[in-house]
């Protein structure tokens, strides 16, 4: 209990002090950051912003759930500390210090906004913990080189790296530098960034993966040009992101493969998964960990229903404390347990085996995806969903003769049975038919024999 104290201690002492060392400047007015309101001009772009996750950072019920659970554990030394990132402006200016920021502005109360982005200068080292440096002065920095504007601009090839993005999503323990989010750390270690290919070109461009070039225009009324980001900044948050395009990216980032044998005339049937990181630059999962939720179940199902095989693994980072106790909230985190989750274009495999019926038996293998524990989610008030991130299925049999009787979607038998039943139908009809033209010729055979 003493220790735990004292790491408390320790961190209320650390985040104290750290507004001033890893924004750069020790305090910038909200007045210097214009408000996105003003930022019409560039229409398109501030709608894809508006429902994205950087425009929602300090309104999160998700975070704001966490922060409070944080607050009430370290005596509200946490949230000073996430604000960092979240509220990087109202931070700065003194206006958001604490889970109620009633008080803010509205150019503070905005998240991460067009504005604050738009004034970074560059990156200070180590890379995390919001180590940007932000310039006071009203200059909008971006990629382009030739800006067309009515304001202050500047070339900024900076706005271009992932260093841009991990300064906030690279997220260390304040006071023993445990790694609590590591996403730019992953993908610096990654063949993406061997091949040069960032974050931005990624998340800030539509669809899944890399799509470039985007060609558009950056502003109203501006030039076409050959390539543009987009402003959505989509990851995985089905529950308050861009829901299409959150499970779209989902779907695309692990492929999963299901080895079992055809025919298993008796004896344990072996299963084997294999999962590869194919569409992700970065670990799967990634961020916090703690929180993020993504696992894999394999269910063995006879013809009865009757399961003959269901398991599970999650895969995520356990944090540890400081008596060697795991898992523990990330506030008393002193290292890393174990870390099982699937780096940029690896694969991880499982071994799985049930004993074999007497029947065909389905073997199902889904990797399914959560931003957050339902428990979580029911406390913030936010509805999660479960998405399916990929799924395998295939059906053994006891011998090949059951095999080739067995009837499955997949075999053509629908097919077949609807070309018998048109067949069936016609000979009905033919025997319809014939049945009419006998009838006929009787009543003529009748009726000239009356005559007669």
């Amino acid at each position: 209990m003493k220790r735990r104290v004292m790491i408390v201690a320790v961190l209320a002492i650390v985040v104290g002090a750290l507004p001033a060392i890893a924004i750069g400047l020790p305090s910038m007015p909200s007045s210097a950051f214009p408000s996105s309101d003003g930022c019409g001009c560039h229409a398109a772009l501030l709608e894809q912003w508006r429902p994205s996750m950087h425009a929602q950072a300090l309104t999160d019920p998700l975070y704001l759930h966490k922060l409070a659970e944080g607050d009430a554990a370290t005596n509200g030394a946490v949230t000073p500390f996430c604000l960092q990132c979240h509220s990087p402006i109202g931070v700065m200016a003194g206006e958001v210090t604490a889970l109620d920021h009633s008080g803010a502005s509205a150019t503070a109360a905005e998240g991460v906004s067009c504005s604050y982005c738009h004034h970074v200068t560059g990156t200070n080292d180590p890379i995390g913990n919001a180590s940007h440096q932000v310039s006071p002065e009203d200059i909008r920095r971006a990629q382009l080189t030739d800006a067309q504007a009515p304001h202050a601009w500047e070339y900024s090839q900076y706005h271009e790296t992932a260093e841009f993005c991990g300064a906030c999503h690279n997220v260390n323990h304040p006071a023993n530098g445990t790694h609590l989010e590591a996403t730019y750390t992953e993908w610096k270690a990654s063949p993406y960034a061997a091949e040069g290919i960032t974050c931005q070109d990624c998340h800030m461009t539509p669809g899944t993966g890399v799509t470039k070039p985007n060609p558009g225009v950056a502003a109203g009324g501006g030039p076409e040009r050959e390539h543009i980001y987009t402003m959505t900044f989509t990851g995985a948050n089905v529950a308050l992101g861009d829901a299409a395009a959150a499970e779209a990216n989902l779907k695309a980032a692990a492929t999963l493969e299901l080895e079992v044998p055809e025919i298993v005339a008796s004896g344990d049937v072996a299963v084997k998964t294999t999962i590869t990181n194919v569409g992700a630059g970065h670990y799967l999962p990634t961020g916090l960990t703690e929180v993020r939720q993504m696992w894999l179940e394999v269910v063995a199902t006879d013809e009865s229903g009757d399961e003959l095989l269901r398991e599970r693994r999650d895969f995520g980072t356990v944090l540890k404390g400081a008596d060697g106790s795991y898992p523990v909230e990330m506030w008393d985190a002193v290292g890393i347990q174990s870390d099982d989750r699937i780096p940029p274009r690896e694969s991880t495999s499982n071994d799985y085996a049930f004993a074999m019926g007497t029947g065909p038996v389905t073997v199902t293998a889904t990797l399914y995806y959560r931003s957050a524990p339902e428990e979580m989610a029911e406390a913030a008030g936010v509805d999660v969903p479960t998405t399916t991130m990929a799924s395998a299925s295939k059906t053994v049999y006891v011998s090949a003769e059951q095999k080739e009787g067995a009837v499955s979607p997949d075999d053509g038998t629908a097919d077949d049975a609807g070309e018998d039943t048109g067949i069936d139908v016609l000979l009905i009809v033919g025997i319809v038919a014939a049945a009419v033209a006998v009838a006929a010729v009787a009543y003529l055979l009748l009726k000239k024999g009356k005559k007669a």
